[in-house]
């Protein structure tokens, strides 16, 4: 079976209160196939990438050469000793081009350098972009183990995250979209640090499950500074939710501690970028097509088709919806989640003999 039942004769009482659905046993075997699994998840996700031409024709017009120019400026920069970088020293027409200074740069340094380590700008991009597709699975398959309690629920969660609709708009729509894409990355690694942190009593591993916290939400803060915003509110809102049912108070002082490590870590970007707005002109960024009201969706939240479409020309928000049977699973997600928990596994599974 892909799955053991435990040896525990009860269910696992979960924090929140409910009841551990599938408990499961891990075996060398289980394992094997997990990542066996997870594996082929990624390299499916990725493969596109390497089709030919597949960086430089994306759906939404070919925006991938950006990330030529991006990286080459940035392992230039490196090579000639400047870190943090801030300059594309050659754009502008040679004048140079704050760029690193206000844009998230983190996916751009991994990229630049697997360039300098000697692959090609086109290799390096398509890496990063492939441990940016690792990353996520990997971390969503460790949330949702953490919240599902089975591997099954981990390797579904993997799998709905990974072969997400706007996840693969990112890369092959967007095709710019690097920064955003590692942001996404970061998210079910940040909710299973904060899980850890609030659960965790001993000291030493508290102060770990601090570190572990702050690191991956400064790599959050370095990948796309804009997805942290948008990201940071709901992470908080969880935090207290989480801390409030476990009556843990001293999780709370935890998390803010980790939260403070993760802004001074990444400070070295971020304070600059705020501090120097009114060195550069940056009003044509958010301004007409780029102001972010006119990105709202409407009516037209959501795709009708059952099949995701791709195809930037179709009107009415193209790809850039929900898709329908994201919608679905969503909506199911919710309704299991809030349901009285009942165990629909065999007997054998939730509640073996002693």
């Amino acid at each position: 079976m892909f799955w053991e039942p435990a040896k525990a004769s009860t269910p696992e009482q979960r924090s929140d209160g409910k009841m551990m659905v599938g408990r499961v046993k891990k075996t060398p075997r289980t394992a094997a196939v997990v990542w066996l699994i997870l594996l082929i998840l990624i390299l499916a996700a990725a493969a596109p990438l390497y089709a030919p031409g597949a960086l430089l024709n994306t759906r939404g017009g070919g925006d991938s050469p950006f990330l030529l120019q991006r990286t080459q400026q940035m392992a230039a920069a490196l090579a000639d000793g400047h870190f943090p970088a801030r300059w594309m020293p050659d754009a502008n027409y040679g004048y140079g081009y704050p760029f690193f200074n206000f844009y998230a740069p983190l996916s751009i340094y991994a990229a630049a350098l697997l360039h300098l380590w000697g692959f090609s700008l086109v290799s390096a991009i398509q890496l990063t972009q492939l441990a940016a597709f690792a990353i996520a699975a990997v971390g969503m398959y460790y949330l949702g183990r953490r919240w599902g309690g089975s591997e099954l629920a981990g390797v579904l969660a993997a799998a709905a995250y990974t072969l997400a609709p706007f996840h693969l708009v990112n890369v092959y729509v967007r095709g710019d979209s690097l920064a955003e894409f590692w942001a996404m990355a970061w998210y079910p690694l940040i909710l299973l640090a904060a899980e850890n942190l609030l659960a965790v009593e001993e000291r030493r591993r508290a102060w770990q499950a601090v570190a572990l916290f702050g690191l991956s939400y400064a790599a959050l803060i370095l990948s796309h500074n804009i997805s942290a915003l948008i990201f940071s509110p709901f992470l908080l809102l969880y935090l207290l939710l989480r801390a409030r049912r476990q009556a843990a108070g001293q999780a709370l002082w935890r998390a803010a501690a980790g939260l403070l490590l993760g802004l001074g870590l990444s400070a070295w970007f971020w304070l600059p970028a705020l501090a120097e707005q009114n060195l550069a002109q940056l009003a044509p960024v958010t301004a007409g097509y780029f102001h972010y009201s006119g990105h709202f969706r409407g009516a037209n939240l959501v795709q009708p088709g059952f099949f995701f479409n791709y195809d930037v020309g179709a009107g009415g928000g193209g790809p850039f919806r929900l898709g329908l049977v994201q919608v679905i699973l969503t909506v199911a997600g919710l309704f299991a989640w809030w349901r009285p928990t009942v165990c629909s596994l065999p007997p054998a599974c939730c509640c073996p003999p002693s």
